[in-house]
């Protein structure tokens, strides 16, 4: 069964940090040859700009604890991709800056049979990521994909929107698009979002909610399944695992 956990970079165990720059590179530069500013051509592990600060990471770990999936999280009240990297991607106005809206990028789902999502696609850990979200007070979480993932995460059950004005002659091939974290988009995929952030093992103290807010499943400045040392976290460094980049940028 895998596992998952979160945290800021930080705040993440210094071997699971070290894999997950790793697992990052293995996929998104080498599998994908993504060229990325400021990775140098002999790196081996993949980092830009947007991992420090508040930006929270989602790990998960296979069964022999391999990293095999990845997403980060990063509120779009401070730097984000779509902001700072692909603004031609949304219309005038349609660039958020909101502790309601999160974006999520770097996702790479694992090819592993969700425990608790009931499913064998690399999709498995996206609805993670979104009760994550939602955890931290996000109504929206938006993104940058390819035109052919959107359309596997539309298949897959979520009710994507684009948020772009047009195709960008740049940028034909991707799509800037929304998620609402609402109940309905959890009963589309089957899953409960407390459920899924209680399965999550957390490190260091996570944003809160905005006063005012909307309820969500839970709060975790604290995680659901708290670690308190790294030994609780066993970790190997066997195999590449299998994985499926079915990914925002």
């Amino acid at each position: 069964m895998s596992y998952i956990v979160a945290g800021r970079l930080d705040d993440l165990p210094s071997h699971i940090r070290h894999h997950l720059g790793a697992f990052r590179h293995r996929v998104f530069v080498q599998r994908l040859h993504w060229e990325i500013p400021g990775v140098p051509r002999d790196a081996t592990v993949e980092w830009d700009e947007f991992d420090g600060g508040s930006t929270v990471h989602l790990v998960a770990l296979s069964a022999d604890d391999t990293v095999c999936g990845c997403a980060r999280l990063m509120p779009t009240t401070g730097p984000y991709l779509l902001r700072n990297v692909f603004p031609e991607l949304a219309g005038p106005g349609s660039l958020p800056s909101s502790p309601s809206i999160w974006e999520m990028s770097r996702f790479a789902g694992p090819d592993l049979a969700g425990h608790r999502t009931g499913t064998t696609s690399g999709m498995s850990l996206f609805p993670y990521a979104m009760s994550l979200a939602l955890s931290f007070g996000a109504t929206r979480v938006i993104g940058v994909v390819s035109r052919s993932v959107a359309r596997l995460y539309r298949r897959f059950g979520l009710d994507l929107r684009d948020i772009d004005d047009g195709t960008s002659p740049d940028h034909a091939d991707i799509v800037a698009c929304a998620i609402d974290l609402n109940p309905g988009s959890f009963e589309k995929l089957q899953c409960d979002a407390g459920t899924l952030l209680n399965s999550i093992t957390c490190f260091g103290h996570f944003p809160l909610p905005e006063p005012g807010m909307a309820n969500h499943p839970h709060t975790p400045e604290v995680s659901a399944h708290s670690a308190e040392t790294e030994s609780e976290i066993p970790f190997s460094a066997r195999g590449n695992g299998t994985f499926h980049t079915q990914a925002a940028i």
